[in-house]
């Protein structure tokens, strides 16, 4: 009776066994063969990715970068491609030029260079300091609006209005800081030299004194705008 329990025991149960073994193996080996698919997919397509990113971002960025290359007869400069020259002044009160950007939503910014009649009483919301090298302009650190720092300033455009043109000083430098009008975020530079003015000199032409002054209303200024056409300044 025990020999016949043994008999049925082996007959009915061990190849069951046996036929679990092998779905359980062929179905680990699918699994093992397609996370190594999947692993040297995803492996592949990021190295094609990350080269394919690199390249699209250096040609947008050789792409884009267009120069306005402004020409004088005293200096030269360099401006965003998009902007344009907008007013030219030379009477016996003032000598400047003015450049504007034309790209939608960004024609809110000019740059007006005053060149050897400079306007003194000029007043800025913030000062840039700059000082000659050679033929060259450095410049400083741009200060906060002025009002923030100046006697009888505030921010407030409402009371501001009320406030006058007050001296001011940032950096050892001095400046008209431009109270009543708080919000115009206009910059301007000056130096040690005199207020609105830095002279520089160059190799033809000799030394001459100018006043950069950037106008910036756009909800997001760029002030990266006037410190880069300040490092492209060349005096002839």
């Amino acid at each position: 009776m025990s020999t016949k329990h043994t008999y049925r025991y082996d007959k009915s149960f061990r190849p069951k066994r046996h036929k679990f073994l092998f779905v359980f193996a062929g179905a680990l080996l699918v699994v093992v063969s397609l996370a190594a698919f999947v692993w040297r997919d995803v492996t592949r397509n990021q190295a094609v990715n990350i080269e394919g990113q690199s390249r699209t971002v250096n040609q947008v960025f050789n792409d884009t970068i267009q120069r306005l290359t402004v020409d004088e007869q005293l200096y030269s400069m360099e401006l965003p491609g998009d902007w344009k020259e907008i007013k030219r002044t030379n009477t016996s009160t003032e000598n400047s030029i003015t450049w504007q950007a034309t790209k939608k939503g960004e024609d809110n910014r000019s740059l007006t260079l005053h060149i050897d009649t400079i306007p003194a009483s000029r007043p800025l919301n913030r000062l840039l300091p700059v000082n000659a090298e050679g033929n060259t302009l450095m410049y400083g650190e741009i200060s906060d609006n002025c009002a923030s720092f100046t006697g009888g300033g505030s921010l407030d455009a409402q009371k501001a209005v009320h406030s006058k043109e007050t001296e001011a000083k940032w950096q050892k430098v001095d400046f008209i800081c431009n109270l009543p009008r708080v919000i115009d975020n206009e910059i301007g530079t000056g130096s040690t030299e005199g207020i609105n003015t830095v002279s520089v000199t160059g190799p033809l032409q000799g030394k001459h004194k100018y006043f950069f002054v950037y106008t910036d209303r756009n909800v997001q200024p760029k002030t990266s705008i006037l410190l880069d056409a300040i490092r492209s300044f060349r005096a002839k």
